[in-house]
Order: structure tokens, then C-alpha cells, then sequence
């Protein structure tokens, strides 16, 4: 076995780079919860946090589980070079299914304990919202539901529906105890936009997930339609940050979220060329999540200021 330390095994296998993405609709959250009530509990804002990043690891580790055990990672192993960084931990046996397994299903333990102490000390919504989350975060590749396995956009929808509504209106009701419609429609852009980092990375696994059955969206669709429904979901968050602020829903200063533009505006010129191969996707991705969690993050300062 190559010598890798504890540490990177874990990272890779949580993938924890990319928990910027559950960091920006929990602040949003938060963020307008401050807004309406210009007070914030600073444990429960701790908590919410610490739920939800376990959350997204937890997801992320049984995604890479059932993947492996699909034959997914194997394919994708043998079809990308050694040096590839995208490599995962359980292909090359660096981690057993046993060992990925419990730590997943720990973390979504501790959440679940999160949600119920906020469901007892706030109420019951939190708790079914806390417990619609690690549902989602299984069945996304976990059996029997398997929505990424499906096709119908069932996975996409998962996580528009984990990274928009449930993780802001989660963190808004959390720290008001009371729903509203405005933490619901501020959440749609980081759902859409964080969709549409799902669907920019499963184009550099194209290949794999069409040849192992996972019908993700992008393969459904294909190249071409799949790009044009991620630069879509750009232009909706957008023209809903715009309909917020012309109606008098959001204040002005969520027009921030224009400062992520020229990423938008990178990421599309490159979508506009011939891929040559992965590493073109992989760019994509990466400035997908960039403009993601920057947009997520200027909305939210937007709420505070």
C-alpha cells in the first residue's frame, strides 16, 4: 500500500475541499436571519455550522462508498492516469469499505444529534429538516433510492434541494424559530449554482458514470445541453438576486453577488471551446465552485451590511 498519511486519506475521501458549498446557503441562512431579527444566538450559530459541514463529509464519504461498491471509482481508476487528482482513497485500497462506512454513518450520527438537540431546544421542524438532510445525503448513491443512479434529474434535485432550501431555511429557522419566504427564495440561487457544480463535475467522469450506469443529468443530457443548463442555472440566480432587490425583498446590497461575475463569465468562455479532454472539465468544475461559494457569500454579506 502507498504510504499515505491519515490525514489525506481522510481528506480525500471526505472530500472536504469542497465544503465551501454548504458553508455559502448556511450563511445565507444566518445572514438573513439577522436581517429580520438583528439578533443571533452565537452557540446554536456554531452548531449549525458544525452540523452541516459534518453533513456534506458524511455525504460525501457514503457517495464515494456505494460509487466504489457500484464499480463506478474502479472504472474511473483504470480509465485516468495514476497522477490524476481526482484519485480517490478506496480504488487504490488505501481505505476499506468497512472503515468509509462507519466514519460516515458516524458523522451523520453526530448530526442527527445536532438536529435533535435543536428540535427539543427550538422545535420540531429543525429536526425534520436536520433528518431530510442526512436522508438526502444517503440516498443520493446509497440503496434502495439511489437517485443519482435514476436519471429524471432525481440527484441534481437532491442537492438543489440540500444546498438551497433546507440548509438556509434550516439555518434561518434555527436562529428565529419561525419559517419565512424569504430565506426560501434567497436559497433558490445556491441550490440551482450548486446543482450546476454537480452536473460540471460529473462531465469529467462522463465516461465512467455513462459506462457504470450512473445517469446523472450531465449523462442524461449529454455535453453540450447539460453546459447550457449549468450557465441556465447562473442566469436564474441572478435574475432572482435582481427580482429580490426590485420588489424590495432584499436590500440593495446583495447586488455584491456581481462581484463573482467574471468567474461566471470565465467559466462560459470555456464552455464555448472543444474539450481535448478531462482536465478542461476539471477547470470548469473548479470555477463552477468558485462562482458558487463567492455568489453564496456576497448574497450573505449583502443581508448583513
Amino acid at each position: 500500500m502507498q504510504q499515505v498519511s491519515l490525514f489525506t486519506r481522510i481528506f480525500r475521501l471526505s472530500r472536504a475541499q469542497f465544503t465551501p458549498l454548504i458553508i455559502a446557503p448556511t450563511t445565507i441562512g444566518i445572514s438573513v436571519a439577522w436581517f429580520v431579527e438583528k439578533s443571533l444566538n452565537p452557540l446554536h450559530i456554531i452548531l449549525v455550522f458544525i452540523g452541516a459541514l459534518l453533513l456534506q463529509l458524511a455525504a460525501n464519504i457514503i457517495d464515494d462508498v456505494y460509487d466504489f461498491q457500484s464499480g463506478i471509482d474502479d472504472i474511473s481508476n483504470k480509465m485516468f492516469p495514476p497522477d490524476f487528482g481526482g484519485w480517490k482513497v478506496l480504488p487504490r485500497g488505501l481505505v476499506t469499505v468497512q472503515n468509509a462506512k462507519l466514519l460516515g454513518y458516524g458523522l451523520f450520527a453526530v448530526c442527527m444529534i445536532i438536529a435533535v438537540y435543536f428540535g427539543y431546544v427550538i422545535g420540531l421542524p429543525a429536526l425534520i429538516l436536520g433528518l431530510l438532510g442526512v436522508f438526502l445525503g444517503i440516498a443520493h448513491t446509497g440503496p434502495p433510492f439511489r437517485f443519482a443512479y435514476r436519471g429524471f434529474a432525481l440527484g441534481e434535485l437532491g442537492i438543489f434541494l440540500a444546498f438551497g432550501p433546507i440548509a438556509t431555511l434550516g439555518s434561518y429557522y434555527v436562529m428565529t424559530g419561525e419559517f419565512s419566504y424569504l430565506p426560501i427564495l434567497a436559497s433558490i440561487p445556491s441550490g440551482l449554482l450548486t446543482a450546476a457544480v454537480l452536473v460540471d463535475h460529473d462531465l469529467i467522469f462522463f465516461g465512467p458514470y455513462k459506462e457504470g450506469g450512473k445517469r446523472t443529468l450531465a449523462v442524461v443530457l449529454g455535453t453540450s445541453k447539460a453546459m447550457a443548463v449549468s450557465s441556465a442555472a447562473a442566469m436564474i440566480s441572478y435574475a432572482i438576486i435582481f427580482f429580490g432587490v426590485l420588489s424590495a425583498r432584499f436590500p440593495i446590497t446583495v447586488l455584491l453577488s456581481l462581484i463573482a461575475l467574471p468567474l461566471l463569465i470565465r467559466k462560459v468562455s470555456l464552455q464555448r471551446k472543444s474539450a481535448k479532454n478531462a482536465l478542461h472539465y476539471v477547470k470548469i468544475t473548479m470555477l463552477s465552485f468558485l462562482f458558487t461559494v463567492l455568489f453564496g457569500l456576497f448574497v450573505s454579506l449583502g443581508f448583513l451590511l
